[in-house]
């Protein structure tokens, strides 16, 4: 259980990775399609600028960073009791479906195409750990390293970086 709480720790850390700048800029990448591995390039269709997608991205992230810190302060309760741990798994699989509900949302209102793709990819990240922890069967350690992808946590970086330049 250890381990547990420590990946529940290392998953806060690249929520917190992940965050944006209020520093806005102008600069504007290629284009992305809706499905973040498509090779065509599409245009996005929203209308918020760089700033307010980041805004967004940085809202979700933070409710996200909140609902893993309850999270986390729960873990200590489920080390023995195998029903407190469903119920944390219960309660990542939530944190993952909202913050990716968030940034569905930021990236089909963003004007800027390489923010929404960077969205996209964080989108496609957290589908495949909500996927992951589905599958885990109940196997709390598994729901946990679903968190801790790498593609998770280069998105966010990606997205750290785009909203800070």
């Amino acid at each position: 259980m250890r381990r547990v709480i420590a990946t529940l720790a290392l998953s806060l850390a690249v929520f917190g990775t992940a965050a944006c700048s209020d520093t806005p800029t102008t600069e504007a990448g290629p284009g992305s399609s809706a499905a973040p591995s498509a090779s065509a390039a599409a245009a996005p269709a929203g209308t918020a600028d760089k700033k307010t997608t980041c805004a967004a991205y940085e809202k979700a992230e933070m409710a996200a960073k909140v609902a893993m810190l309850a999270t986390l302060g729960k873990a200590m309760d489920a080390i023995t009791d195998e029903s407190k741990q469903q119920e944390l798994i219960g309660e990542l699989k939530k944190t993952m479906v909202d913050f990716g509900t968030a940034l569905t949302a930021a990236a089909a209102d963003s004007a800027d195409a390489e923010v929404k793709a960077a969205l996209e990819a964080n989108i496609a990240a957290l589908t495949a750990a909500t996927t992951a922890i589905e599958t885990a069967a109940g196997d709390f350690d598994k729901a946990t390293d679903a968190i801790d992808a790498p593609e998770f946590e280069q998105a966010g970086k990606k997205l750290e970086a785009l909203c800070a330049a």
